[in-house]
């Protein structure tokens, strides 16, 4: 390894100062902010930390065994081992690829390092609990001991790659091969001990010869839990996991590549396959469960940074070359083919120069109209507009052309230098510190921060979230610390409290739903949270014994919270509406939410709703529209303004309500049950019946929009389909339904 960090001589400078900068940044990043890149990071953390308790832990897929091998002792000390040994990763990951530029007698060899650990993904991973930079780490090591023959460092640093990322047994035969051809027999087999060993050990803990079947290829006889993406996902977000740099001189460096026996089959081949192989889990495949994770497909970014560096020399051999061709070109002046034009042309500026530019242009011209929008949370494409992709690629092609007309000892240091500079602006820019923050993570910071300086901490809670474990540096595997299932919180005691949230309470280690808790008598929201967007939800529930303790149990948190949080007026309002019916007491605690927050659309919601129960809508409908004002996508609002307008047979304007409804909320499945209601009391069957059957194709079971179906084909005197959909709705729990079927079956007999 200490020829791993043996330099040429002109690259012990630029490579110092990559390095040191680049150990300033990633710490300083890593530190600035308690954000990971996702949510996997903590929950990571936390097993790899329990590992010695939980020998499991070691062989889980999930977990990567060689993550936990590698970090389970230094977690120890504590999270901030991670961003230092990633950081040495990075570094080691970069000085392979270095050498392997120097053995192909690549110019500016030492951009290998930040063209690998500048690429906006991998410099977002490279500091948290993730297993793509033990992966990067291990190709690169791979390729450093291919080009120096060093097959048994060779053999071992593939047989790893399974550990850090099972999928990356596809890249075997790049390492068969070649050792079949130096007639390395021993160390082929070496290759597969490390997975046969995990195997092993596998099938001994879960009782399970086949395990290692079972958790891969076995899960192709399962339902993908995150669906399948488009066959482009990754195609058309590959520019913003790799940066301007890399997009602008990869397609000019994968021609030189081709050409070349090494480089084809070692680097290219490699990347194209890898690119297919995570296409093809993101789209069909079971066994990956990829859901299209951008970061899934960085692995592959050391094949990238080679086929961009080959790009760079291609176009700087025909740049640095001044002779014009006096030997006299063939004269197509008359020729209508511009192909032929285009060959004469170049043949006069000399070698490529002109075709190498064409395809630069074409990245150019690519980027600017296949990558014009931002990207969402490292993973979904914005309506907003954003040219930053495209302006880089402008700059580097004007560069690119400029270089033609300068000295050779200018361009020497300018080239290198946009490239460097446009690769920290760019990826320093999108990959800030805050980056990974989201109005989910605010919202459950705010909560961690109520638990930590509140007598919650003291209770027993049930939490899924595993940012909140991060948030308030608890011990997952705390005693205190339980998940929501609901088996779990059926043994839960007197004051244990609940974190139910949107995002993991009904999935993965949840099962449990917002309604288990509405229809329970035991438990008692005192807290909820909503973000501006909408878009997600947060609630705490406390457990009750006796309905004598409710407002107790409201009064505590209020108290606690010196009165000054309108979330739990309106969850106290809710319990005396819902639970009690004093109308009076809801209306109050409603009216001090609002007076706390005078935008806060839950407060108007609960007044509405009071005014609703007590059947004066008109009143109702003003607190929905004052609610609308400061939040006109409030689905809850614009559901229950309908349901006044309906009740005041407002029908058309009840219809307009539901649509705006039904178009923030694609899945739900009440706003176009009371589209069919309305249309139906309009007399408007057709259009009740395609509002039913939207209804029903988002919720089968929902009786209601069964018999009203029923009823509908029973007034048209369709007395087949109205008798089996009358069945229906009974079998789903409708109690109409069980009175009226034998008058709408008995007209067929």
């Amino acid at each position: 390894m200490r020829a791993l960090f043996k330099v040429h001589t002109k690259d012990k400078m630029p490579l110092l100062i990559i390095t040191l900068t680049f150990i300033f940044v990633n710490l300083f990043w890593a530190f600035y902010s308690d954000n990971t890149w996702d949510d996997d990071c903590p929950a990571r953390y936390q097993n790899t930390l329990h590992a010695f308790n939980d020998p499991s832990q070691f062989i889980k897929l999930w977990n990567r065994p060689l993550f936990v091998i590698i970090f389970s002792l230094p977690v120890q000390l504590g999270a901030w081992t991670i961003p230092i040994l990633q950081t040495i990763f990075s570094i080691v990951g970069g000085f392979s690829l270095y050498h392997v530029a120097k053995h192909f007698k690549f110019r500016f060899a030492f951009l290998a390092f930040p063209l690998l650990a500048l690429q906006p993904f991998v410099f977002g991973v490279s500091k948290y609990a993730m297993t793509e930079p033990l992966a990067i780490t291990l190709i690169c090591l791979s390729l450093y001991f291919h080009v120096r023959k060093k097959w048994n460092a060779f053999a071992i640093a593939g047989s790893l790659l399974p550990l850090a990322r099972m999928e990356l047994v596809i890249f075997f035969p790049f390492y068969i091969i070649p050792l079949i051809h130096a007639k390395k027999y021993f160390q082929l087999l070496l290759l597969g001990v490390p997975s046969i060993l995990w195997a092993f050990a596998g099938a001994l803990m879960n009782h399970n010869l086949w395990w290692i079947i079972d958790v891969t290829i076995g899960k192709e006889k399962e339902e993908n839990r995150y669906g399948h993406q488009n066959w482009d996902t990754y195609y058309s977000r590959y520019a913003y996991v790799v940066g301007p740099v890399l997009m602008f001189f990869s397609v000019l460096g994968s021609l030189k590549t081709f050409r070349h026996k090494f480089l084809r089959y070692f680097i290219l081949l490699p990347f194209i396959g890898g690119f297919f192989m995570y296409t093809y889990f993101s789209a069909k495949a079971n066994m990956g469960n990829a859901a299209g994770f951008l970061r899934n497909i960085i692995p592959i970014s050391p094949f990238l940074t080679l086929l961009c560096l080959a790009g760079v020399n291609t176009w700087f051999s025909f740049a640095v070359k001044r002779k014009i061709n006096t030997s006299r070109p063939p004269q197509f002046k008359h020729a209508k083919n511009w192909v032929i034009k285009a060959k004469a042309f170049n043949t006069k500026v000399s070698n490529g120069k002109f075709y190498s530019f064409l395809v630069l242009l074409f990245s150019s011209t690519l980027v600017y109209f296949y990558y014009p929008f931002k990207l969402h949370i490292h993973h979904k494409i914005s309506e907003e507009k954003d040219y930053t992709l495209a302006i880089c690629c402008v700059i580097l092609l004007l560069t690119s052309l400029s270089v033609i007309f300068l000295k050779r000892r200018i361009m020497n240091w300018l080239m290198p230098s946009v490239i460097l500079l446009t690769l920290f602006s760019y990826t320093l820019v999108v990959e800030h510190p805050m980056a990974n923050s989201s109005e989910e993570r605010e919202l459950i910071g705010k909560l961690a921060n109520i638990y930590k300086n509140t007598y919650f901490k003291k209770r027993e809670i049930h939490v899924n979230h595993p940012w909140f474990i991060w948030s308030t540096g608890s011990d997952r595997y705390d005693k205190q610390m339980n998940y929501i299932r609901k088996d779990s919180l059926e043994k839960a005691s007197e004051g244990a409290l609940a974190l139910f949230e949107t995002h993991y309470s009904s999935r993965l280690s949840g099962d449990v739903r917002q309604s288990y808790f509405m229809q329970s008598k035991k438990w008692i929201e005192i807290i909820r949270m909503i973000p501006e967007k909408r878009s997600f939800i947060i609630s705490v529930y406390e457990k009750i014994e006796d309905e004598e303790d409710y407002i107790n149990a409201h009064m505590k948190y209020i108290q606690e919270t010196d009165s000054s949080d309108a979330s739990s007026f309106f969850c106290l309002g809710n319990t005396y509406l819902m639970k009690f019916k004093a109308y009076e007491k809801a209306y109050n605690a409603f009216a001090k939410a609002v007076n706390i927050d005078s935008t806060y659309a839950e407060g108007f919601l609960g007044l509405g709703l009071v005014m609703s129960s007590k059947r004066n809508f008109k009143t109702a409908l003003r607190f929905f529209n004052k609610g609308l004002e400061n939040t006109p996508n409030h689905f809850n609002l614009l559901l229950q303004k309908g349901a006044a307008q309906l009740n005041m047979k407002k029908y058309n304007a009840a219809i307009k309500t539901f649509k705006k409804a039904a178009e923030i909320n694609d899945k739900d499945h009440q706003s176009w049950f009371y589209i069919g209601l309305a249309n139906q009391q309009l007399k408007k069957n057709k259009k009740a019946i395609k509002a039913y059957t939207k209804c029903l194709q988002r919720n089968g079971k929902y009786a209601a929009a069964w018999e009203n179906v029923s009823i509908i084909q029973f007034g048209e005197k369709n007395y087949r389909d109205a008798c089996t959909n009358i069945q229906k709705a009974e079998k789903f729990g409708s109690n109409r339904a069980s009175k009226i079927k034998k008058q709408i079956c008995g007209k067929l007999n």
